[in-house]
C-alpha cells in the first residue's frame, strides 16, 4: 500500500506518525535490524500496528507483557526470536513517608515533565496505590531519574529500580451511565456526562484540558463516534460504548463507561 492509500485510514494530524511508522518499517526491512519505539499511547500503538500489519515484520508491545497503557513497540524481522529484555524498560519505585503524605499521579507527572524537562515519551505508566507509587521508564534513563529526583512537590523521595514482579496491580472500575444528548458534539457530551454547563465544558476545551483518544482537542463542535475515549483533567475518563438509538424528542440515547478521579 502507498502512503497516500494508508493516509485515508487516519486523521490529518496522524499523517506524520504514519510516516514515522513507514520509515521504521523500511529500516527493519533494509537493514534486518530491531527497532524500538518510545513509549506510545494506545492510539499510537494502534496506528503503528495497523501500518506495520501490511508487512511481514513482527511487532511486540511491552504492554502485553508488563500490564500498562503506554508501551514500547518492538519491530523485528520475521526470523527474530522474542526476548522481553529487548524492550529496554525499567520499573522505578518512588519511596516516601506515606504516613504523612500521599503522592498523586498529577504531582509525579509534573515533577517528571516540568522539573526535569523530560518528554512524555521517555516514561510510561505512572502507578499510584495506597502509599506506593511506581513508573516505567526507558532503561537507559533509569539512573538519571534515580540520581536526580529527590523531591516531588514538597515530599522528599528516594527512587529505586524494582523487578517487574513487584509491579503495582491497579484496577480502575468503570461505571456505566446512560446519557441523553442533543448531538454528538464534544461540548454537548462533555456537559451532559459530567453534569456541568455547556459554558464550563467550553472552558475545559479552551484550556486544553480535554483529550479525545489521547490527542488534545480544541474544537467544541468535534463530532464524536462510538468507541471514542475522552480524558478530562480533573474529572477522569469516559468512553462512548453503546448507542441506544433516539428518544421520542430526537435526542441520542448513549451509554458511556466513566472512570472518575
Amino acid at each position: 500500500m502507498t502512503r497516500q492509500t494508508i493516509y485515508q485510514h487516519f486523521g490529518e494530524d496522524e499523517k506524520a506518525f504514519v510516516d514515522k511508522a513507514k520509515d521504521i518499517q523500511r529500516q527493519v526491512e533494509d537493514y534486518y535490524s530491531l527497532q524500538l519505539t518510545d513509549f506510545l499511547n494506545p492510539r499510537q500503538l494502534q496506528v503503528m500496528r495497523t501500518v506495520l500489519g501490511q508487512s511481514s515484520l513482527q511487532t511486540f508491545s511491552s504492554g502485553d507483557f508488563f500490564k500498562s497503557e503506554y508501551a514500547r513497540l518492538l519491530i523485528a524481522p520475521d526470523y527474530y526470536v522474542f526476548d522481553s529484555e529487548d524492550f529496554e524498560i525499567s520499573l522505578i519505585e518512588i519511596v516516601y513517608h506515606s504516613k504523612f503524605n500521599q503522592l498523586t499521579h498529577a504531582q509525579i507527572m509534573g515533577s517528571l515533565i516540568n522539573k526535569l524537562g523530560i518528554e512524555r515519551q521517555i516514561f510510561g505508566d505512572i502507578l499510584v496505590g495506597d502509599g506506593r507509587a511506581q513508573f516505567f521508564v526507558k532503561a537507559n534513563m533509569a539512573a538519571y531519574f534515580i540520581n536526580t529526583i529527590k523531591k516531588i512537590g514538597r515530599v522528599g523521595v528516594t527512587l529505586k529500580e524494582v523487578p517487574f514482579h513487584e509491579q503495582l496491580q491497579l484496577s480502575a472500575k468503570a461505571q456505566e451511565q446512560d446519557i441523553l444528548v442533543s448531538s454528538m458534539r464534544l461540548d454537548a457530551i462533555l456537559a451532559t456526562s459530567l453534569k456541568i454547563s455547556r459554558g464550563t465544558a467550553l472552558k475545559l476545551i479552551e484550556a486544553e484540558k480535554v483529550k479525545v483518544n489521547y490527542a488534545t482537542v480544541s474544537k467544541p463542535a468535534l463530532e464524536l463516534v462510538l468507541g471514542d475515549m475522552l480524558s478530562i483533567r480533573g474529572f477522569g475518563r469516559l468512553t462512548l460504548t453503546r448507542d441506544k438509538g433516539f428518544s421520542k424528542s430526537g435526542k441520542h440515547k448513549l451509554i458511556i463507561d466513566r472512570i472518575a478521579h
